[in-house]
């Protein structure tokens, strides 16, 4: 399944901007009014064209498993051709997460989950983002389970949680 997204995305992507960029604009706009400040490490899981570094700057890592989609956000981020179920950072390196309608694409989020909470530092805090529609409903009670949800709301197409370590205070 992934190789056939990653195709699609490769083939996609010369578009993707002109497409999808409001669409995009309203995700972040909304979803960052959520959080506060953002700071310190930020790595965004799914990066596409890297149009999140437009609101949080160039120093954040990206990764996506779509080449044709990096070539594309290299000019805007850092970054890495990586599958999410397997991030190519160490133990605790990221402050903030982010991840925008991407989970409903992986055919095992419990992984891709697993692997955001092993990057994401004790006292850090995840931004995830599925397509609104019953068939992933899962996936929403998977970041419950592997999270401390501070904030959960349906925002235009996406279901958006805004996450802690479960071991961790909500900040």
């Amino acid at each position: 399944m992934e190789k056939d997204i990653a195709a699609s995305y490769d083939a996609s992507a010369p578009s993707y901007d002109a497409r999808y960029r409001s669409i995009q604009r309203g995700k972040y706009r909304f979803a960052l009014s959520l959080t506060g400040p953002i700071c310190g490490r930020v790595l965004d899981v799914g990066c596409g064209t890297g149009l999140l570094a437009e609101y949080l700057g160039p120093d954040i890592e990206g990764i996506d498993i779509s080449s044709g989609m990096l070539r594309l956000a290299a000019r805007r981020m850092n970054v890495r051709e990586a599958d999410a179920t397997d991030i190519p950072f160490p133990n605790d390196h990221f402050d903030w997460i982010f991840s925008f309608t991407v989970l409903q694409n992986i055919s095992d989020y419990h992984a891709a989950l697993s692997e955001v909470g092993r990057v994401l530092h004790p006292r850090g805090r995840c931004l995830l983002t599925y397509l609104n529609k019953p068939m992933f409903d899962e996936i929403g009670e998977s970041i419950e389970h592997s999270f401390r949800v501070e904030q959960r709301h349906v925002h235009g197409e996406d279901v958006i949680f805004l996450c802690s370590h479960n071991n961790e205070p909500s900040q």
